[in-house]
């Protein structure tokens, strides 16, 4: 089932007792762009910590759903190697090294 891009099932996610998301579904097909949209807390940064698998870096655990890339789970693999599937999340502003290249910043995530 190579070529069908990602998707994202009923995803939940919690820090401790505060639940970010709630069943969070959607797909992104091959060759698409898609835009995560919303107000301060909505719950974008923790989605993307979701699909890059760097949750736990934040003390953020996924509770329930699953994460699909090309046909094959992912979501109970380690950053890195989400990361060689072809599936990363670089962090806009914060929370990378400053003193670094875009493309050093990449490679290190």
């Amino acid at each position: 089932m190579r070529g069908s891009g990602l998707a994202v099932r009923e995803v939940s996610v919690g820090y401790g007792p505060v639940r970010a998301l709630r069943r969070v579904s959607l797909d992104v097909p091959d060759g698409t762009v898609v835009a995560v949209l919303g107000g301060n807390g909505a719950g974008k940064s923790t989605l993307l910590r979701a699909l890059s698998r760097t949750l736990a870096f934040q003390g953020g655990t996924l509770t329930s759903g699953s994460v699909h890339f090309d046909g094959t789970r992912v979501d109970t693999w380690a950053p890195d190697r989400v990361v060689a599937a072809g599936i990363s999340h670089v962090p806009e502003g914060r929370q990378v090294f400053a003193r670094m290249t875009v493309a050093d910043n990449l490679r290190a995530g």
